[in-house]
């Protein structure tokens, strides 16, 4: 008890407060970053925003998020109209004034707080890494962050820029906020907001943007780019494509709350032409529309059952998940439910986050047979990356460097965080393991396997998950399979015993495949947040929304450290954003 009580009580506040100081020092002496400090201003500038549901949609929801009216969001975006709900994750620009506050240039906006908001969450969900929390902290000295009530209302500053003179005389005349992206690289996103890759260099000050995901940079345009608009009339029910596409029926994808009970699904269409609609044509309108629809699509059983060949062993993926081939290409995770599938779909039909795999569809009828469809997400599991089969083949050929584990464990946190604080009710996944975590072609990780989650309840709490999540840091930072989790549990508990030599006993701990390439700070640090969530008494464990922070603030603290993933064979660094099939 007292080993738990030291890791809860001193050595995570500790960490915090040490990591977020070395980020404040870093954020005023490193050259080597975004400058966002006060030049030239006010000016009229833009902030480009992510759509996301159910909060942050419609566009009067977005420019209420901001602040601004609706009208100058319609006509930033070449909208026909002011009654639009976009797709999901559709870019979009936000006009806004950018000023100076202090030696900073931002443009505060007023939030009010709801249940379970915290400076940090609501900076990185609501608001996107456009501001972070330090930031929001300063702007709001009379508020105290671990008491915010809801209905208080808060300044958020959101980063932003005037161009210098300089940059006017070469014909810029914006410095669009613009929050980095993973899967970002500079000549794609230069093409795509029409202006060149060394503008964006410059403008960012020549800054490592490997480094910046999740980061708000400066894009300098001379005008806005016409971006690809999807989106559908509230009011018509139309779908529209601003490129010109033309516009197609918006297909209604309805499943009924008897779904516990009957199982009885239907598909309607809201055009009431087409008395004869079917599942089969709600599989053609689904080609190119899977990641924005929020309610299942019904599919034919035999429609799955072609995609597949009849559950062809080639086409597996695990015990009772198949790769198919749906909508003219697509590739989808299909799997075979074994007994009552409802609890698992209702869950995922009420939530939306990037680190919870989505559920695309659902089919039910030929002999008893259900099937779940979700998006397929290409590097497959955890553990088969820290445990694959040959391991006289792939394990000496690729393994996950340290940044890659830290990013997969600050994810898996983000995604429980969102499921344990930010749902009604709240959901416990009861299942966290390695082999419920999927990574994606950029190893971004996806928790996955809901079929045993709950509702939160006296007897159900979130604790089983933080400590399933802290068996998970121990298998990241060791490399080795929690069989039976005593054997790990005995030993970081030894490799904390006492604090003599305490580096020595974690380097024998971790996973040999890492040689010397991760930072010794930075392993104890994780190892200290597996250990607290591991704690023998679950009321000591941590909250989910204090691991991600901390797993946050140890995320950026080690940016700038080594970040290699080595081939033994040819001394290669292998890069992270080619899907590598872990076999």
């Amino acid at each position: 008890m007292g080993l738990s009580f030291f890791l809860i009580e001193i050595v995570l506040p500790t960490l915090l407060l040490n990591l977020t100081a070395s980020i404040i020092s870093a954020q005023s002496t490193d050259k080597n970053i975004t400058d966002f400090s006060c030049s030239a201003s006010p000016c009229k500038t833009y902030v480009t925003y992510r759509t996301q549901p159910p909060d942050y949609i419609e566009l009067g929801q977005v420019s209420d998020l901001f602040g601004v009216s609706r009208l100058s969001i319609m006509t930033a975006n070449n909208l026909p109209s002011e009654d639009v709900t976009f797709f999901p994750d559709q870019l979009v620009f936000v006009p806004i004034l950018c000023g100076c506050t202090g030696n900073r240039s931002f443009v505060n906006t007023t939030y009010e707080i709801k249940a379970g908001d915290s400076f940090y969450f609501v900076s990185i969900s609501a608001f996107e890494n456009l501001t972070d929390y330090q930031v929001v902290q300063d702007s709001n000295p009379m508020l105290v962050p671990a008491s915010l009530k809801v209905g208080q209302e808060v300044i958020f500053p959101i980063y932003c820029q005037c161009p210098s003179k300089t940059q006017l005389d070469q014909g810029f005349k914006f410095l669009v906020t613009y929050v980095w992206q993973r899967e970002d690289d500079i000549s794609s996103l230069s093409r795509k907001m029409n202006t060149s890759s060394e503008a964006i260099v410059i403008a960012n000050n020549y800054r490592n943007f490997s480094d910046a995901i999740a980061f708000p940079i400066l894009i300098p345009v001379s005008r806005l780019p016409l971006l690809p608009s999807r989106y559908y009339n509230t009011s018509s029910r139309e779908k529209q494509n601003a490129n010109g596409l033309g516009s197609v029926w918006l297909v209604s994808l309805l499943v009924t709350s008897s779904i516990e009970t009957a199982g009885l699904l239907q598909l309607k269409s809201t055009s009431s032409t087409d008395q004869n609609f079917s599942p089969r044509v709600a599989d053609k309108l689904l080609t190119g529309l899977t990641e924005y629809i929020d309610k299942p699509v019904i599919f034919e059983t035999q429609t799955i059952l072609d995609a597949t060949r009849n559950l062809d062993q080639k086409f597996r993926i695990s015990t009772s998940i198949y790769k198919a081939i749906l909508c003219g290409g697509e590739v989808f995770a299909v799997k075979q439910m074994q007994g009552d599938g409802s609890q698992e779909v209702n869950i995922l039909r009420k939530v939306n986050h990037a680190n919870l795999v989505k559920l695309i569809g659902i089919s039910t009828g030929i002999n008893g047979k259900c099937f779940l469809v979700y998006e397929f997400v290409e590097n497959e599991s955890l553990d088969k990356w820290l445990y694959p089969e040959n391991a006289s083949s792939s394990r000496s050929v690729y393994f996950l460097s340290w940044k890659q584990r830290l990013m997969i464990a600050l994810d898996v946190a983000n995604g429980l965080q969102y499921l344990h604080e930010h749902t009604t009710p709240n959901i416990v996944h009861r299942d966290i393991r390695t082999r419920s975590i999927l990574l994606d072609s950029n190893f971004k990780a996806k928790i996955s396997n809901f079929s045993n989650a709950q509702a939160a309840s006296n007897s159900i709490s979130p604790m089983i998950d933080i400590f399933g999540f802290g068996i998970v840091l121990l298998e990241l930072l060791s490399g080795r399979r929690a069989v039976g989790t005593k054997e790990l549990l005995k030993e970081i508990r030894l490799v904390f015993y006492a604090e003599e030599k305490v580096e020595e006993r974690l380097r024998k701990f971790m996973d040999s495949s890492l040689g010397e390439f991760y930072p010794i700070e930075g392993a104890l640090s994780l190892a200290s947040v597996a250990r607290a969530c591991t704690s023998e008494l679950s009321l000591q464990r941590p909250r989910m929304c204090d691991i991600a922070l901390s797993l946050s603030l140890l995320a950026h603290s080690s940016s700038g450290e080594l970040e290699t993933r080595l081939s033994s064979h040819s001394g290669e660094t292998v890069g992270i954003n080619n899907p590598i099939i872990a076999r």
